[in-house]
């Protein structure tokens, strides 16, 4: 259990909702008439992709990975385990790649050569924030919520050391 001893609200319910509407009604111009894969990276875009979903109106289907690059540290340990892979083959399907935040890039960027090893028709990605500041890897994100500077988020899906995915709005904290 972490202890969060200061926390700035960055974006409001409102704000993220708004903005994964717009995100979702570009995804779905984009893919009008073909169905689309969202692969959500676990924990921490569950939220964010259940929320992408509901606001796309091409079909999707939804396939999660499990990806490690911090365990329970707060800063990324540099290496890439993938715990859990997708388990719906994405040969010749158009695929989306969702993250929760992308800072130094290496898990997305790790990530979809990985997936583009299995031959998808089209792999975009989208993240709810980017962090481009901190960016190790180059990683153009194809769909992006917000994007912020620095500092340490929390909230809607968000952790620190597992804690606080569960709050509605995303934070700024204080280590």
């Amino acid at each position: 259990m972490t202890t969060m001893t200061k926390k700035k609200e960055l974006f409001s319910q409102e704000e993220i909702a708004r903005r994964v509407k717009e995100i979702g009604a570009q995804i779905s111009r984009d893919y009008e008439g073909r169905s689309v894969l969202l692969v959500g990276i676990l924990k921490g875009a569950f939220v964010f992709m259940a929320d992408l979903a509901r606001n796309i109106e091409c079909p999707c289907q939804l396939d999660f990975a499990r990806i490690s690059s911090y365990g329970d540290q707060t800063v990324s340990t540099g290496s890439l385990q993938i715990i859990m892979d997708v388990s719906m083959p994405i040969q010749g399907r158009d695929v989306i790649l969702v993250d929760d935040i992308v800072d130094s890039g290496l898990t997305l960027h790790h990530y979809a050569q990985h997936l583009r090893t299995m031959n998808p028709r089209s792999l975009k990605t989208a993240a709810l924030i980017d962090k481009a500041v901190r960016r190790e890897k180059l990683v153009e994100l194809d769909y992006c919520g917000f994007k912020v500077d620095d500092g340490f988020i929390v909230g809607y899906g968000l952790d620190c050391a597992e804690d606080y995915r569960n709050l509605e709005c995303l934070y700024l904290i204080d280590m």
